[in-house]
């Protein structure tokens, strides 16, 4: 599991940088609808993965917490 949060997370980041520099580098035009909803995407992005992660994490504890019984 370790192993495969390691490389997602350097696969997420060498396309973030990747994307970036290729961005800044062309010089995209940003009146474009296609840039403002993938914009609008990418700012709630890291909010969303965030809140997804931390129900994960709430639902496994409530799950194993009920497997232990009570205590």
């Amino acid at each position: 599991m370790q192993v495969f949060l390691r490389r997602a997370l350097l696969f997420l980041a060498f396309v973030s940088i990747t994307t970036l520099t290729l961005a800044q580098s062309e010089g995209v035009d940003t009146t474009s609808s296609g840039y403002q909803i993938g914009y609008e995407i990418g700012s709630w992005l890291p909010f969303i993965i965030l809140f997804t992660l931390a129900l994960m994490v709430i639902i496994r504890s409530f799950r194993l917490s009920q497997k232990k019984g009570p205590q």
